[in-house]
């Protein structure tokens, strides 16, 4: 028997509920034998829902049960480097010294408005409160050969989609009439994608680079996930399986149709461990950047316009959180917010410096994770987490063990792993094993 619960935690205090329907309150529909795929539950998107009921009828006559594929040949126990072209084809070529890690990345991030609505959705559960997207902002990361990169930073508000040139930048990217602003987000993240793979791509065209960009948050996985999904049902992309379940989405790959690049969003936590974002930017990044302040429970989305274009900085009682119970922030960080705020004409352009700096202190941390395991020639952005990315420095150091003996007048015992050379028979006198 499995239950659906919903754990809620303000970080002391944890209240679990029982979700008697899962896709009626995601708005997310899974296939119920299979669980390989998902659709978005939509009224106007009919195709989504045919080929989700053909799916379901064909999944209904299959058995599903697991199977062993054997190889014709045996094969090298080496899945670090097989679930890895690209330094598969520099291992089998003999070119590992031309290995670079993937350093051109994105990173975004969500502000948003909260609602309390007290709506039964069923007879046992109840929605507190919505959340709604103010804005998103990111990070686009543009690496160069001398390991040093360029930054270009993008924010869309609410406020864009009642501009008067809304429709004009819609009209660019071919998006529909009523698309939202994180539409526009996305289309003009896929452009700047290209433009980063370019960067990142090796001169050799016949070597395997996979024509994907990583785009990065902080614990995205249970929250700018859950506001980007509704965006990721468009006719310009579509979206592939997602790893993890609804609630901890770990990965999930987005494809332009035209271009076919690929976005894949990630949870950077994921990477680190559970941690603040102030906090791994204190442990992990520069001691200069820190993250600023932003008192969200004052906005709603009945008065955002009204209170956003106040020239007036926000009084400190603004920053006092009912799920703290208490204020978020000291008296000497609003002083320093006070200080921070003078720089700009209102409370909107200063929400987007804070979107933006969100996005942007996520840079360094990153790239210091990327250069501590490029010297063991581990590619960070290929994995989605610690345990998958462990468990590949643990083949590395099989592989490669001269990377790993950083002592260099300590004497290397054992020679690197060569692709090329049939281990498949070290002991020409043992007994080969039969699988029966």
């Amino acid at each position: 028997m499995t239950l659906d619960l919903l754990r809620i935690s303000d970080g002391s205090e944890q209240h679990v509920m029982y979700v008697s329907n899962v896709e009626k309150l995601t708005g997310v529909l899974i296939f119920p034998y299979c669980h390989d795929y998902v659709t978005i539950l939509s009224d106007t998107n009919k195709r989504a829902n045919e080929y989700f009921n053909i799916h379901v009828e064909k999944c209904k006559s299959s058995t599903h049960e697991p199977s062993i594929l054997l190889h014709d040949v045996p094969m090298p126990i080496c899945p670090a480097l097989l679930n890895h072209p690209t330094v598969e084809y520099l291992m089998a070529y003999g070119l590992m010294d031309q290995f670079k890690a993937q350093r051109g990345f994105i990173t975004y991030d969500f502000e948003t408005l909260s609602d309390q609505v007290m709506k039964n959705i069923t007879d046992q559960t109840t929605l507190l409160s919505q959340l709604s997207k103010l804005s998103i902002a990111s990070t686009e990361v543009y690496p160069s050969q001398d390991k040093s990169y360029e930054l270009v930073k993008i924010c869309y508000t609410l406020f864009d989609e009642l501009s008067e040139n809304y429709q004009e930048q819609l009209d660019r990217y071919e998006l529909p009439s009523k698309s939202s602003f994180v539409h526009l987000w996305l289309a003009q993240t896929f452009e700047l994608a290209e433009q980063i793979y370019q960067f990142m791509k090796y001169d050799d065209e016949n070597l395997p680079f996979d024509k994907c960009v990583k785009v990065l948050g902080w614990n995205s996985s249970r929250f700018d996930i859950a506001l980007l999904w509704d965006a990721l049902d468009c006719e310009l992309w579509t979206m592939g399986v997602p790893i993890g379940d609804l609630d901890n989405t770990k990965s999930i790959t987005v494809t332009h149709k035209k271009s076919h690049m690929k976005l894949q969003f990630i949870d950077a936590e994921n990477l680190f461990g559970p941690m603040t974002l102030k906090a791994c930017v204190k442990d992990y990044g520069d001691k200069s950047e820190h993250k600023d302040v932003f008192p969200y429970e004052i906005i709603n989305s009945k008065d955002w316009n009204e209170v956003l274009m106040k020239t007036d900085p926000f009084e400190y009682e603004d920053f006092k959180s009912q799920l703290k119970g208490g204020y978020s922030i000291t008296n000497d960080e609003y002083d320093k917010y006070l200080i921070d705020f003078k720089r700009f004409t209102n409370r909107l352009e200063y929400l987007k410096y804070y979107n933006i700096n969100d996005t942007e202190i996520m840079v360094k941390i990153l790239m210091n994770l990327i250069d501590t395991f490029e010297q063991f020639n581990i590619d960070v952005l290929h994995y989605i987490s610690i345990a998958s990315r462990a468990y590949a420095t643990k083949h590395y150091s099989t592989y490669f063990p001269s990377k790993f003996n950083l002592e260099s007048d300590k004497q290397t015992y054992y020679s690197d792993f060569d692709i090329n050379i049939d281990y498949s028979n070290p002991i020409p006198k043992a007994k080969p094993f039969e699988l029966t």
